[in-house]
């Protein structure tokens, strides 16, 4: 009974992985036809894959678990891509586009780091794949920083 409740909570902790690197594939979707700056479009490309490969590796995960990937529900999906239409109707430049990824990665380290206190039983193996999100988020944010302009204020 315990390794049943032990993969149980294995499949949850993988599933709160899998929901966060989805967000962030799911964000540069929403932005892809509306980055006009070739160089952040090749940037945020390569960070989608990395995102990809998570999202690919927390499935063989899951389902070694017997589990199957359950991504964000269609609120949150809703939610996201409402926020990106209205953050982008009127502002489109790199800057703001570097701005909305840098935030969006600040709030999945966020919540990061509150799975992993809140899992602290989980393996060593699993944790491993949430610090890899932790630091492609990292990462992400110190690439895009070059996209940000001083506005003189």
């Amino acid at each position: 009974m315990q390794q049943k409740n032990s993969n149980d909570r294995n499949a949850e902790f993988l599933n709160k992985l899998y929901e966060n690197s989805e967000a962030g594939y799911e964000s540069i979707s929403y932005l892809t036809d509306k980055i006009e700056d070739v160089n952040l479009l090749k940037d945020l490309q390569k960070q989608q894959t990395e995102y990809g490969e998570i999202k690919e590796k927390i499935s063989k995960e899951l389902s070694a678990l017997g589990a199957v990937p359950k991504g964000q529900s269609p609120m949150a999906q809703i939610g996201m891509w409402t926020g990106v239409q209205m953050n982008t109707l009127i502002d489109k430049s790199a800057d703001k586009i570097a701005e909305m990824m840098i935030q969006g990665s600040i709030m999945g380290i966020i919540d990061m780091v509150r799975i992993i206190k809140g899992f602290p039983d989980v393996p060593q193996s699993l944790m491993k794949i949430a610090e890899e999100l932790i630091t492609l988020e990292e990462n992400s944010m110190k690439h895009l920083r070059k996209y940000l302009e001083y506005d003189g204020n």
